[in-house]
Parts: structure tokens; C-alpha cells; sequence
């Protein structure tokens, strides 16, 4: 899953939420005592992070989506297949979640603001473009999937080609839609458990 849907699984709790997002910029253990500086709920988010990727990489319905790709983009489908579908959870928002898409994202961006002095210096240029440009409500539409596929390509070691795959969302788009709805009740129930277990507030 991409940006939008580690964001939306992350539940209530800002910190949660940033270490979730944080988690690309966390090396080994989360127990490590390079991370000792972290707190726990930062550290759950980088655990749920891991636990969404986990779930993500082994369902059957996401693996029926990269064989359509696997041919044309190799490695790179299951990168396309988190932005397609951050797409489909843009699009069908309501569907999954009570709070409207909008103040969801006014909440997302102001806590990253609020919490801006723990983030990774690495971390602060893509969060500032994320507010800046909206990426999170410009997932909804085919002109902002291109431009985050533009993004990625440009940070690939070699020619991925992954700005042409809007194409590809297109031409398959029902397939795509189809397993992406077998498959988000399922990672949203396990992130739900996550967070019971662990005191926090369910998603919706």
C-alpha cells in the first residue's frame, strides 16, 4: 500500500500515523538502540507499517494484480499496484471511512506540521510536497496517479517505465477495482486488531 492507505490504517493517533509514514526512514530493528530515541506509538506505526507491507505482499488478491503487470514492469508491479490502489480507496472514501475525505486530510497534514521537529531530515522535503500539492486528494484522479508514477520512475536505479502505467490502470481498471475490493476489508480488519491490541482507536 501507498501513502493514502498507510495514512488511513494508521487510525486516530498522530503519532502512529507519522511513525507509519516514518517507517521508510528507519533502518532494523524497531528494538535497535539507534531507535531508542523513539516513542511507542511512533514505534507501533513503524510496526504496523511493516505489518501492512507484510499482509500486502502475500494476499492472493495483490498477487492476481501483478501478474497482469509482472511482464511489462517486473519488480516495479507492486509498486504500481500500491499507488492503484491508493487510487481506489481515494476514490471510494466514503465507502470505508465516516470521517469525509477532506478533514481527513486537513488532520493528516496538520500533524505532520505539529510533530515536524521528529521527522527524519530526509523525510521533510517529500512531506512538504505532499502538503504543498495534495498529493493524498490528487490520488483520486488519473492525472495525479501519472504524476506520482512520474515521481517514482525519476527515483528508480534503472528504466522502470512506471510513468506510462496509467495506462495500464485503464485498460484493467475493473480487475485492478475488482481484487482491490476482496482484498482492503481483509488488511482492514488485521489493522484494526493491531490497534485494538495495542489501546488505540479503530479505523473509520
Amino acid at each position: 500500500m501507498n501513502f493514502l492507505a498507510h495514512l488511513f490504517l494508521s487510525g486516530k493517533n498522530e503519532e502512529v500515523m507519522i511513525g507509519n509514514l516514518m517507517e521508510d526512514y528507519i533502518v532494523g530493528r524497531i528494538d535497535h538502540e539507534r531507535n531508542n530515541h523513539l516513542n511507542k506509538d511512533i514505534k507501533h506505526g513503524i510496526m504496523l507499517h511493516r505489518l501492512i507491507d507484510t499482509a500486502t505482499d502475500s494476499n492472493p488478491f495483490v498477487s492476481n494484480c501483478k501478474l497482469v503487470l509482472y511482464e511489462k514492469y517486473h519488480k516495479y508491479s507492486a509498486v504500481l499496484i500500491d499507488i492503484y490502489f491508493d487510487h481506489f480507496l481515494a476514490v471510494h472514501w466514503d465507502f470505508y471511512s465516516k470521517e469525509p475525505f477532506d478533514l481527513f486530510r486537513k488532520r493528516v497534514y496538520f500533524s505532520f506540521e505539529k510533530h515536524w521537529n521528529i521527522l527524519p531530515e530526509k523525510m521533510k522535503p517529500m512531506i512538504e510536497s505532499m502538503i504543498t500539492h495534495d498529493w493524498l486528494k490528487n490520488y483520486a484522479e488519473f492525472w495525479g496517479i501519472e504524476r506520482a508514477l512520474l515521481g517514482v520512475s525519476r527515483r528508480t536505479k534503472f528504466e522502470s517505465n512506471m510513468e506510462k502505467a496509467t495506462d495500464d490502470l485503464k485498460i484493467h481498471y475493473k480487475l485492478f477495482k475488482d481484487n482491490f475490493e476482496k482484498f482492503f476489508p481483509e488488511l482492514l480488519e488485521t489493522c484494526n486488531n493491531f490497534l485494538d491490541v495495542n489501546g488505540y482507536e479503530n479505523i473509520g
